[in-house]
């Protein structure tokens, strides 16, 4: 009779062990490190353009105590070569800072602390997030460069995967 009821008794333990996927991964999809697959811009006149020049390569990485950082590196410049180590002769976009994601998953909120750019330093920024799984596309807040007004899509997949 004593063994009838440790069958009961298993599926009580099982039911009480943690499954693969918390609740912190379904709130927050993207927690963990990132390769950048490929980086458009989107304009508000409905030009994308790819203005990396392709090659591009990159990272980012949201941890779990809302800190982030991001570094997306384009193909070197041979006009940009300079004998200075500390001068990139690519074009790049280094920051980090601070972030927090809302309870669906699908919006990022960002502070940058410090940035490649010196204008970005100290500014809000945010990302909408689209996929699931290990791919997913971030869509940024909108900004201005030399050809206008844009939206920055970064498409990225686990690392590691």
């Amino acid at each position: 009779m004593r063994n009838a009821y440790v069958p009961l008794l298993c599926l009580t333990l099982l039911a009480l062990v943690p499954t693969t996927g918390s609740s912190q991964d379904k709130k927050n999809p993207v927690l963990g490190r990132w390769t950048i697959t490929a980086v458009y811009d989107q304009y508000e006149n409905g030009d994308k353009k790819d203005n990396w020049g392709g090659g591009v390569a990159g990272e980012i990485l949201f941890t779990d105590d809302g800190h982030f950082s991001q570094m997306i590196i384009g193909k070197a410049d041979a006009a940009s070569k300079s004998p200075d180590p500390r001068k990139p002769d690519a074009p790049i976009v280094a920051y980090y800072g601070s972030y927090r994601i809302d309870d669906s998953g699908n919006k990022i909120d960002a502070k940058i602390e410090h940035a490649s750019y010196s204008p970005r330093a100290g500014t809000d920024t945010g990302w909408t997030v689209s996929g699931a799984g290990e791919s997913f596309t971030l869509v940024g807040t909108p900004r201005k460069d030399q050809y206008g007004m844009f939206t920055p899509n970064l498409q990225i997949k686990r690392a590691g995967k």
